[in-house]
């Protein structure tokens, strides 16, 4: 039996342009993160555990290191945490 997966959501930042580990890095914590969200949703037992929160917290945390290491060994830095404006309707906000 095979499950056809939606693609995760993703919001780039203007360094992943620029930088392809950056842009995989973020590719791997959406992926990650909708896990998560679906591990979460689907068991009830889970929700509120300390622990499940803490694991969670550490996965984040070390892809956030992950990003930074990489996007300040190509000089990126500065780009990571800004976001390209979204269209709506065709034109910039």
């Amino acid at each position: 039996m095979t499950v056809k997966l939606d693609k995760a959501k993703v919001k780039h930042s203007v360094a992943s342009k620029d930088d392809v580990r950056v842009w995989w890095l973020e590719e791997l914590e959406g992926e990650l993160l909708e896990f998560a969200r679906y591990c979460v949703k689907k068991s009830g037992n889970l929700k509120g555990d300390d622990v499940a929160t803490a694991l969670l917290s550490r996965v984040g945390k070390s892809i956030n290191n992950l990003k930074i290491s990489s996007s300040l060994s190509t000089g990126t830095y500065q780009d990571l945490f800004t976001f390209p404006k979204e269209k709506k309707n065709g034109k910039k906000k």
